[in-house]
């Protein structure tokens, strides 16, 4: 039993990355650590107030908790505003994007499945003797153009509604 797989890491000892986010708006800093298997990848990611990405879509689909803070996430035209303890799905090949219009940074622990690209080999790899990481499939993110207008009307329909809400609590 000397040879254990390598199937566990403590996040402590996981490298943490900052960069600006790839499909950012502006100066969106994305602070994350990543891990992957053959199937899935996670990140812990901490998004700053003012984070802002661009339309894009990846083959995988894409699970969130929101650990801290609130984010916005919108997909196919759609807003949703998430606030800790929420759970928000991104199915696969589904234009998204994500803003952080709030004055705290949102924390945020992302599934992809299968793997998201590992940029830069940063992540983790909870990989064993009999796995070949060569054949792990890191999918890709897709910038997607779309017109300015027509993701300001979509952010804008979505901050309506959500503040429509809280006036009416």
């Amino acid at each position: 039993m000397a040879d254990k797989p390598n199937y566990r890491v403590n996040r402590r000892d996981v490298k943490m990355t900052e960069r600006v986010a790839m499909a950012a708006v502006g100066k969106s800093i994305l602070r994350a650590q990543k891990v992957h298997g053959t199937d899935t990848s996670i990140m812990f990611a901490e998004r700053a107030s003012g984070y802002h990405t661009s339309p894009h879509m990846h083959d995988c689909e894409q699970m969130n908790y929101i650990l801290s803070g609130e984010i916005y996430f919108f997909v196919d035209g759609r807003g949703y505003r998430c606030k800790a303890g929420d759970v928000m799905r991104i199915p696969r090949n589904k234009v998204h994007w994500a803003w952080n219009r709030g004055n705290e940074t949102a924390v945020v622990f992302e599934s992809h499945s299968p793997p998201l690209r590992d940029r830069g080999g940063d992540a983790y790899p909870l990989l064993g003797p009999d796995d070949d990481a060569s054949k792990v499939q890191h999918m890709q993110n897709i910038l997607v153009k779309l017109d300015q207008a027509e993701i300001d009307a979509i952010e804008a329909r979505a901050i309506a509604e959500e503040e429509g809400r809280q006036a009416a609590e």
